[in-house]
């Protein structure tokens, strides 16, 4: 997946309003609660079929990070 689109897809599942980066603190965002973590990790499932388990959350901050535990292979400029 373009990260660009990436980015739009998860701005759009979270109901953000502020443009979203890969340098984007998850944590910082305005709208992020409980239900955004279950937002994100179903919408990577979806995407990517990858599951996260809700104790790697406490490492991730940034979209970048995020990005890392999907794995960069599945992400292209």
């Amino acid at each position: 997946m373009k990260t660009s689109v990436f980015l739009e897809k998860l701005q759009e599942e979270l109901e953000e309003d502020e443009t979203l980066t890969v340098e984007t603190n998850l944590k910082g965002l305005e709208s992020y609660d409980s239900i955004s973590l279950l937002t994100i990790i179903a919408f990577v499932d979806e995407n990517f079929n990858k599951k996260i388990d809700t104790k790697q959350f406490k490492d991730i901050e940034t979209i970048s990070d995020l990005m890392n535990i999907i794995g960069k292979e599945n992400f292209e400029d």
